[in-house]
């Protein structure tokens, strides 16, 4: 049996959103973010971060969408084993995340692409 639950936090974003059903976490990846969501799987970047520890792995799945008129894909990306917040972080953990963020915008550029939170939307 379905149980399907939207996390309210991730509304903010237009391109899709996180779920749980029965406490497995999903991402529904909406239509509107197609092309994007292809154009990353194909360059390789996305391979590329995970390989190098920038970016949480994920696959692809026939999970049911919590929103079925919009979906494009349901993705379930691997957990993490804990949460912690920017405000809870020493200065060299702020620091390494600055990094990470800078290093794998730099690799998107080499492909015409950007962070999507680093531009307007």
């Amino acid at each position: 049996m379905s149980n399907i639950e939207q996390i309210s936090a991730s509304f903010r974003d237009p391109s899709g959103f996180l779920f749980t059903d029965n406490g497995i976490l999903y991402r529904q990846i909406n239509r509107a973010y197609s092309n994007d969501y292809a154009r990353l799987m194909d360059s390789g970047l996305y391979d590329k971060l995970v390989k190098a520890g920038l970016l949480i792995p994920h696959v692809e799945t026939d999970q049911a969408p919590a929103v079925s008129e919009a979906v494009f894909k349901v993705i379930q990306p691997e957990r993490v084993p804990f949460i912690s917040y920017p405000y809870e972080w020493s200065f060299s953990q702020l620091k390494d995340a600055a990094l990470a963020t800078l290093s794998i915008q730099k690799r998107a550029l080499k492909l015409d692409m950007s962070l999507k939170d680093a531009e307007r939307v």
